[in-house]
């Protein structure tokens, strides 16, 4: 193996131009995606050019924006039949971008190391950015062979890192953690927005409760439905209260449906998509996560960025990012009482509330800002060792 970036003068690596190609499966909408975005607006008119692979055959709502950015935006339709053994679209197309790295993304492991390492790329990085709740031995075992060809597997979070040692039986040497990152001058502090709280029909005075985040059973969303209508309907809170749930998905009129049968569809809010999610974050009294699994949630991070007082179950690594000063608003996985509790009580005090809005924004500024995660990747980049041609 030799280092990616040899230097006879021992210095200047990071000021050399790279080509860094990231391979994702869509870029429409949710966390990975959000990472690979702020990666792009980082890397715009550096030393690192970046292109972006998307394997689901359409562009997505962040691919258009990110598109200006890029130095290549190719999207790849996906293939039944050899193309996981035999990826030969992809081969082709890493073969014209000729990357120093190729970055893979969930989703998009075992086709893209194959590819990868048929069409020479010198060196493989890949980012596992969560998956606990569905893990079947078939991926578990993909995965493993997958790693192979792979010079270094990132874990989002400690947690996620063990886990991918204990079950997927990945070498520790071949693992380490760089944790998610937001960009703190963009997610911060400030009014609510008036024109938004007209277009969600929600009174100035209310208090909120909301998440932002995929409309699919993974987020299990009924479970914040229910606790709501649990709070509503005990009478914890002697003012307004609004539920507001962000995103796009295939649960979205399920969820609509579990909001009527629950009684609260009046007070409960569905926007969609969000091209500005910061001022929406901006809005909410509490930021609540209850996931089935979890990653190291994005969301959750920029929601708390905003000084939205978070409330999690304790999946993934929501434990891990809300730190010792925030244990007391995170409830075990599943308990939707104990939900409620815990959101009641954190509505009920402003005092208790202005101060856990602090400890929300100091934590995120002290341990998950974007451009720390941004340097720590390029230097996996730049720095790291190849295992050269192995297939």
């Amino acid at each position: 193996m030799n280092d990616l970036f040899a230097d006879s003068d021992g210095g200047g690596d990071r000021e050399r131009p790279i080509r860094v190609t990231q391979v994702v499966f869509d870029l429409n909408g949710g966390g990975l995606e959000s990472l690979v975005a702020a990666m792009a607006h980082r890397f715009a008119g550096s030393s690192v050019a970046m292109s972006v692979i998307t394997l689901s055959g359409r562009v997505g709502r962040v691919g258009a924006t990110v598109r200006p950015l890029l130095d290549e935006f190719h999207v790849l339709r996906p293939v039944s039949g050899l193309s996981m053994v035999a990826p030969m679209g992809l081969i082709r197309c890493l073969r014209r971008i000729r990357p120093h790295v190729v970055h893979l993304h969930s989703g998009a492991w075992y086709k893209g190391a194959v590819a990868a390492r048929w069409a020479g790329v010198p060196r493989i990085v890949y980012t596992e950015h969560g998956r606990e709740h569905h893990d079947p031995p078939v991926l578990r075992w993909l995965d493993r062979r997958a790693s192979r060809r792979t010079d270094v597997v990132v874990a989002v979070s400690d947690r996620l890192r063990r886990y991918l040692e204990a079950r997927v039986h990945i070498s520790p040497d071949r693992i380490r953690t760089i944790e998610n990152g937001v960009d703190v001058k963009v997610f911060s502090p400030g009014p609510r927005s008036r024109d938004l709280l007209d277009q969600l029909a929600i009174p100035q005075d209310a208090l909120i409760v909301g998440s932002v985040g995929r409309l699919e059973r993974v987020k299990a969303y009924e479970r914040l439905i229910e606790a709501f209508a649990r709070l509503l309907t005990n009478g914890d809170v002697n003012r307004p209260v609004y539920l507001v749930i962000c995103g796009e998905g295939s649960e979205r009129q399920a969820l609509r449906d579990c909001a009527q049968r629950a009684g609260v569809a009046s007070r409960v809010r569905f926007p969609g998509w969000v091209d500005r999610p910061v001022e929406l974050y901006r809005l909410l009294d509490v930021f609540a996560l209850t996931s089935i699994s979890e990653g190291a949630s994005i969301s959750l991070m920029e929601a708390m960025a905003c000084e939205a007082v978070p409330v999690v179950m304790a999946v993934g690594a929501n434990a891990e990012i809300l730190g010792p000063d925030l244990q007391d608003q995170v409830v075990p996985a599943g308990d939707v009482e104990k939900l409620r509790r815990t959101v009641a009580a954190t509505l009920q005090s402003r005092e208790q509330r202005d101060r856990l809005r602090g400890l929300a924004r100091q934590r995120v500024i002290a341990r998950y800002r974007l451009d720390r995660m941004v340097t720590e990747y390029e230097a996996l980049y730049r720095t790291g060792r190849s295992m050269g041609g192995v297939r």
